[in-house]
């Protein structure tokens, strides 16, 4: 007797909806997406219980007669493609045909629908996968299809999802990610009978990004290499959080999950973010479409590109370019620019270097035009967003306190800075262009020091000896546990040659699987803090005025090395408040 057999039709369906459908939220999704592709301009979502108990997606779209409704509930009918050439070519979001008999296989399925211009509507009810059953109806223009008790009849799956609070919030996310794919549509979410979000319709994705991430200053980053195009709208490192849930991107337009991604736009931002965090914000990839495959996941969740190191890389390096000085100042108060008027940061644009100082940080900066960029010399192109501006050095520097705090006066407020958190992002970049032209200036030591080593850090320093060597310490074995170090980065001066070396070493045996190109920053980062002002030590004015010029000409002037704020600002303003003027 034949061991194969053919599985029925009803259980296929449910096996492949296994794929599509995985909670609420993937049904609505799907909807979502066929709404987009049928040109909607509104789409409202309800749900209730989580989308347990009901799940309704209603457009104002191109809709369907009675033939087209019908064959949307067979498998693999599709209005989006025609031929495998379509796949590499794809400018719609959904191509396979799967998702409505997907979801009428393990729901309660009603789809009631009227073409633009039909004189009347078409309604089809279809129970797990079962008879359909069709009549004309009264509809407005466009789909509406509502899919009620969502696996009532697969109970093993059912039991598999979450709260329903924890479903909603499913249903929110992709939601939300339809808005930021098309900020030209207006979305509407109910959850159980009362409005829970909107998003209307926004004039850019700039817009699009404010309105998605309200109460953060998002910095707007726009770069291009080769074909591919780049725009993030992406928070100041200290918002970051552990994990890459806040942190939303879109390839052509499409919401996709990449942990490579994720951590390219993360390693932008250089050693301000700690491993493991990533920035909040939203980033847009924008490649031919030849060069991307969406075709790699049963949910298109995820995409496949045609060279991923390079498309990685690209986005790390424009980002990065941008990034650095759009955070030249960390998050003072009110954005400096309104969500609809943003500061436009392209990665060759810097500010005019012959505008003064501003006023405030409320004023606007203006940005020479592409045109102009090409007449400024090299390499102020490459230049800091404040560079130009020498915004720190404007400050009038008043005392130290508790000798750990440089308190100066702006024409707007009092500016408190952390004296080691500024001296260490001053001494960080100093480290990190002699590491990067390989011109490490080297202090030798009148006599060497010798440092007891464990047996594995004895190992790692024999491995990474040309490692060590770049990041200008000098040092030989004299023994199976000991080191004699001769030499010390000249910029590390004040610290112990005994602390530099244990916290190079210790850093290069937590990165030990990187090579030092990528892992240098967090080294660096680690070197810079014992070399620097520290907590305690007494600064003269001298000094004080000295870093404060030194901050106007460093990347991400407004952090310490490890994303902690350099400054923080007293308002004036809230100065009078407080004493009642």
């Amino acid at each position: 007797m034949a061991r194969i057999r053919r599985l029925s039709s009803d259980l296929a369906n449910q096996i492949a909806a296994g794929e599509v459908v995985e909670r609420p939220a993937s049904v609505v999704k799907e909807l979502i997406e066929n709404a987009l592709d049928a040109e909607a301009t509104r789409i409202r979502v309800e749900i209730e219980q989580g989308g347990l108990v009901l799940v309704r997606v209603s457009d104002d779209g191109v809709g369907m007669d009675g033939e087209d409704a019908m064959l949307s509930l067979e498998r693999h009918a599709t209005s989006k493609i025609a031929s495998k050439d379509d796949l590499g070519r794809l400018r719609t979001f959904g191509f396979r045909g799967e998702a409505l008999p997907s979801i009428a296989s393990v729901a309660k399925l009603r789809l009631l629908t009227r073409s633009r211009g039909s004189p009347e509507g078409t309604e089809v009810i279809i129970e797990g996968g079962g008879l359909a059953q069709v009549r004309p109806a009264g509809a407005a223009e466009g789909t509406c299809v509502e899919a009620r008790d969502l696996f009532f009849n697969v109970p093993a799956r059912r039991k598999f999802l979450k709260t329903t609070g924890t479903e909603a919030a499913h249903v929110s996310e992709v939601t939300l990610l339809a808005a930021l794919a098309r900020p030209e549509v207006s979305f509407f979410l109910v959850r159980d009978g009362r409005t829970a979000r909107e998003w209307l319709r926004a004039a850019s994705r700039r817009e699009r990004a404010a309105q998605a991430i309200d109460g953060e200053r998002l910095e707007m980053c726009i770069g291009e290499r080769g074909p591919m195009r780049l725009e993030a709208h992406l928070a100041a490192p200290e918002r970051a959080r552990a994990g890459a849930v806040a942190l939303h991107l879109l390839v052509n337009g499409r919401p996709v999950r990449d942990r490579q991604l994720a951590r390219a736009v993360a390693q932008a931002y250089g050693s301000v973010l700690e491993p493991g965090r990533y920035p909040v914000g939203v980033v847009y990839v924008d490649v031919p479409s030849e060069q991307v495959d969406v075709n790699v996941h049963p949910q298109k969740s995820e995409v496949r590109f045609a060279d991923t190191r390079a498309l990685l890389d690209a986005v790390t390096r424009e980002l990065h370019q941008s990034l650095s000085h759009a955070f030249s100042l960390p998050t003072l108060g009110a954005s400096r620019a309104s969500p609809t008027d943003p500061w436009r940061l392209a990665p060759t644009q810097t500010p005019n270097r012959e505008s003064s100082p501003p006023s405030s940080l409320g004023d606007r900066q203006t940005l020479p035009s592409p045109s102009s960029l090409a007449e400024l010399p090299q390499p102020a192109a490459d230049d800091g967003l404040f560079r130009g501006n020498r915004f720190y050095a404007s400050l009038e520097f008043l005392a130290q306190v508790r000798a750990t705090f440089l308190v100066c006066c702006g024409s707007d407020g009092l500016y408190v800075l952390d004296q080691h958190a500024a001296a260490e992002r001053v001494t960080f970049d100093r480290l990190r262009r002699a590491f990067g032209s390989r011109s490490m200036a080297m202090q030798r030591l009148l006599l060497p020091e010798v440092i007891e080593l464990s047996p594995t850090e004895m190992a790692l320093v024999e491995e990474r000896a040309g490692d060590i060597a770049a990041l200008g310490l000098e040092m030989r074995a004299v023994g199976p546990n000991a080191v004699a170090v001769h030499a010390v980065p000249m910029l590390l001066g004040r610290a112990a040659p005994a602390r530099i070396v244990r916290d190079a070493v210790a850093e290069l045996a937590r990165v030990a699987r990187r090579p030092l190109g990528d892992a240098a920053d967090l080294v660096l980062a680690t070197m810079a803090c014992h070399g620097s002002i520290r907590a305690g030590d007494a600064v003269s004015r001298e000094e004080a005025l000295a870093l404060l010029r030194a901050l106007d000409d460093v990347d991400f002037g407004g952090h310490c090395p490890h994303g902690r704020p350099v400054v923080t600002r007293i308002g004036f303003d809230e100065l009078e408040r407080r004493v009642g003027r």
